[in-house]
């Protein structure tokens, strides 16, 4: 049996480097993803996945004490999707490229790149959308958008809601001709991405966009349910998750799924009340403002700046 971790050096700072010695000294194997240094500490492996023989699972969910739970009474609200059949191949594929990748060293960077897959197609259209700097040919943001195209209705779960102005465009033409419902947290991990998306929220004040937010417990989960096709897995609707971070998401036309989907986001509306952000103060502009613009301006513009082949 073969045992491999591979850990996101930033997501995982806080893991003390003695955790994994017993698995290690047990022939399991651990690496970290872009050990942090200077210039390219800012890309990730934002990726949620768990392949154990034929299944895998792929989704949302950190694997820590405090985030276990149901999501209501204790842990985060997030969600995951098993998988089996034949996308387990190529779902195992992924994880031996970034395994492969992990010392994001100037050479391993040149071979990911050269070769960057397309989605994996299956009947009924599902795919496995593999978004990271460099891989436009397996673009979420381009398979997103043309779904939005001619959409009806769109349901999200979207704790860190910082779309690009082109999914915020598209987000307006369905809120006019259907309906649009987005789900924020009321308990954010990160308070400045909080402030970015009250930033967002009032810059589509009037689009026709309804925002909710889920109050029990942190919403983590990540979900876009348009009309009858459901995305799942890693991804933020943020600028983030589209250029910067290496994601995993499924694209999944399944009835069956997009049925349970749409009943759960219903369940998680019952437990969440209208967003409305707060009073606009002079200090709460300032800082919604700065939080936007490191968010959406500065860390794309960084990360562009440090991706160095040489």
């Amino acid at each position: 049996m073969r045992v491999r971790v591979l850990l996101d050096a930033f997501g995982a700072k806080d893991v003390a480097r003695g955790f994994w010695n017993e698995l290690e000294e047990s022939g399991g194997e651990v690496r970290w993803f872009n050990p942090l240094r200077y210039l390219r500490w800012s890309f990730r492996d934002h990726r949620k996945l768990v392949v154990v023989d034929g299944v895998a699972v792929v989704g949302g969910v950190n694997i820590a004490d405090e985030q276990m739970g149901e999501g209501v009474r204790n842990g985060w609200r997030d969600l995951a999707l098993e998988v089996r059949g034949p996308l387990v191949a190529s779902i195992q594929h992924s994880f031996n490229r970034m395994w492969a990748l992990a010392s994001f060293e100037a050479r391993a960077i040149r071979i990911f790149l050269q070769t960057c897959p397309g989605g994996a197609e299956l009947p009924k259209a599902n795919q496995l959308l593999l978004p990271g700097p460099g891989c436009q040919s397996a673009s979420l943001a381009r398979r997103l958008h043309a779904d939005l195209v001619g959409a009806r209705e769109v349901s999200a779960h979207a704790p860190y809601f910082l779309p690009s102005r082109k999914l915020r465009g598209l987000l307006r033409r369905v809120a006019a001709e259907g309906r649009v419902r987005i789900l924020i947290t009321s308990n954010s991990d990160v308070p400045l991405a909080q402030l970015a998306v009250h930033r967002t929220m009032r810059r589509m004040r009037g689009s026709g966009v309804q925002f909710y937010e889920y109050l029990p417990q942190v919403l983590h989960s990540k979900l876009v349910i348009v009309d009858d096709v459901v995305y799942i897995g890693s991804a933020n609707l943020d600028v983030r998750s589209q250029l910067i971070n290496f994601e995993l998401m499924l694209r999944v036309a399944s009835s069956g799924v997009v049925a349970e989907a749409k009943a759960m986001f219903e369940a998680d509306l019952r437990l969440s009340a209208t967003s409305v952000p707060p009073p606009y103060t002079l200090w709460r502009r300032v800082r919604e403002d700065t939080a936007y613009w490191l968010l959406s301006r500065f860390d794309p513009y960084l990360a562009a700046r440090t991706l160095r082949l040489d």
